[in-house]
């Protein structure tokens, strides 16, 4: 039994982003609704950020919490390595703007100590959450079962909770999707319902890495969004958006493990 790691408000982002229409979804946009209403949709600044990676060695904790190794792992450990790491990520609209639609993509590989790129990537060994419908409250207690399935109590999502306890727990919504289990491209779709829009911090996004032996794990991250957009006093159209060509740290790679 182990606690997930717990990010405050003062750690750093990896990098933070503003998504734009690409030109063809510009082009297509000047036909429905006017070049005029162009330059609305122009200057709106949707961001979008990831924070810093959390991230060790999942034997290692295993082991320090008294955990049973799983017993797939186990017969593995000698060929790869498994690392824990939680991500997050962030989105904050521009006024009259609303995510209604996100994917937070990451596309792993490996290198080697001499920093050789190996051709056998890692992969998504576990993912969690998987699917979230609605608003869920999880204790941030979390026991591992057999079958490398990470258990967490859920707390009744009509709990007040006080500000000395906001630690011990850890909300998803609105609805998510996982995808790209044991692949080294995974995904992480948004989804806005009637109640909650997609804004503010993404939190405890975990994955278990499997990765060859004495490897580095890198991480490049993908980001897409679809975000509607109120133009005048009735009028609401949605915009595809995806990160600016010239933001390079977007399509820089950074460490997923140690």
């Amino acid at each position: 039994m182990f606690k997930l790691p717990v990010f405050r408000s003062g750690d750093e982002n990896l990098f933070e982003a503003i998504l734009e229409p690409t030109a063809p979804v510009i082009d297509k946009l000047v036909k429905d609704v006017g070049e005029g209403e162009i330059t609305t949709v122009l200057g709106k600044k949707n961001k979008v950020a990831v924070g810093v990676p959390y991230y060790e060695d999942f034997i290692s904790r295993l082991v320090e919490e008294k955990e049973e190794i799983p017993h797939e792992i186990e017969k593995m450990i000698d060929d790869y390595d498994f690392h824990f790491v939680s991500l997050s990520c962030s989105f904050l609209p521009d006024n009259n703007c609303r995510f209604v639609w996100a994917r937070f993509g990451i596309e792993l590989s490996a290198r080697s100590k001499s920093r050789r790129a190996l051709v056998e990537k890692p992969i998504a060994y576990h993912m969690f959450p998987d699917e979230v419908l609605g608003e869920v409250r999880y204790k941030r207690v979390v026991n591992l079962e057999s079958g490398l399935k990470f258990n967490f109590d859920v707390v009744n999502a009509g709990i007040e909770l006080g500000s000395g306890e906001s630690s011990d727990f850890v909300v998803y919504d609105p609805q998510i999707f996982a995808f790209g289990i044991r692949r080294s491209n995974v995904a992480l779709d948004f989804k806005s319902t009637k109640e909650k829009g997609i804004w503010g911090n993404k939190s405890d996004l975990i994955q278990v890495v499997q990765a060859p032996k004495n490897s580095k794990v890198k991480g490049r991250f993908l980001l897409g969004a679809e975000v509607e957009v109120v133009i005048g006093k009735e009028k609401t159209i949605r915009v595809p958006l995806s990160k600016r060509k010239d933001d390079k740290i977007v399509d820089a790679q950074y460490d997923l493990s140690g």
